[in-house]
């Protein structure tokens, strides 16, 4: 695991050096050419934000936190999206920032990767417990322990049971991206006696209420860990999280505060998506442990 998960945590060091190096190259500085709060759109000097969250992801991925790889798999497939936008829609920027906007979203592609990679090897032990695997110092000293035989009289192993919390967890997310479209809907006018709706352009935003509705309909039927509807649910929350992170742009919606409630959504969707294939996996292992021979 130490193997596997070393050239993650250095090529998050790496991404972090890049985006503040993306920073300075667009002139996001004080007393910079776009040093002030709204170059940009508002979001120059967000790189930095990322730069600090990353590093800080990083160290606790070193210090071997599931939940952390989890999100940093997010994160991943969400700055595979923002570089390539940032460096092309948000304002000119010079050449040289551009190369680094796309070196960073191919270093993004490589640590998703190996994150994945990771993940799916700490989840490949049906009895063990990722963090444990993940955390060097008790991994040291695990193997440097002699391995202890099983007496023949000694009862089987418990299976791995799928986490009691994840039905509370599918259902709090979809809760959540739904109260974030409807507030996404009310923000943009879209209710009695405001803006026009319609099908074409900026008169779709009434759109989000619909998103919202599908997703709380599919998650009442996905908290029961229904296999369908699970499949289902994380189709919508994979086709929201582009949705969302692409809307704005395409419609040149640069508003701040619609921006970050399109942010808000993208994240909860790829987290409702994240908990979703967590179900699924855990479903599928105890589909496996019953049909064993013996269980």
């Amino acid at each position: 695991m130490a193997l596997a998960l070393r050239p993650v945590v250095i090529l998050m060091a790496v991404a972090s050096v890049l985006f503040v190096a993306a920073g300075l190259l667009d002139g996001v500085y004080p007393g910079g050419p776009h040093g002030d709060i709204d170059s940009y759109h508002g979001l120059g000097w967000v790189t930095y934000v990322f730069a600090a969250v990353n590093a800080l992801v990083a160290v606790l991925i070193a210090r071997g936190s599931e939940r952390t790889l989890a999100l940093r798999i997010g994160l991943s497939a969400f700055f595979l999206v923002e570089r390539p936008v940032s460096a092309f829609l948000l304002g000119p920027k010079s050449v040289e920032s551009v190369v680094v906007h796309i070196v960073t979203a191919l270093v993004e592609l490589v640590i998703l990767l190996g994150a994945v990679r990771v993940w799916q090897l700490g989840h490949s032990y049906v009895s063990g417990d990722l963090d444990a695997l993940l955390d060097f110092e008790r991994r040291g000293a695990a193997s440097s322990a002699a391995p202890v035989a099983a007496a023949p009289d000694d009862p089987p192993a418990e299976p791995r049971r799928a986490p009691t919390g994840q039905p509370l967890l599918i259902g709090g997310l979809a809760l959540l991206l739904a109260a974030v479209l409807v507030a996404d809907g009310l923000l943009s006018g879209f209710v009695p006696g405001g803006r026009e709706w319609g099908l074409a352009g900026e008169a779709t935003g009434w759109l989000a209420y619909l998103f919202a509705g599908v997703v709380l309909v599919v998650a009442i039927r996905a908290v029961h860990l229904g296999a369908f509807a699970l499949r289902v649910l994380l189709v919508l929350a994979l086709i929201l999280f582009v949705e969302r992170a692409f809307s704005p742009f395409a419609l040149s919606a640069f508003d701040p505060l619609t921006l970050a409630l399109h942010v808000l959504a993208a994240f909860v969707a790829l987290g409702l998506a994240l908990a979703t294939v967590g179900a699924i996996r855990s479903n599928g292992a105890a589909d496996r442990v019953a049909e064993a021979p013996g269980s």
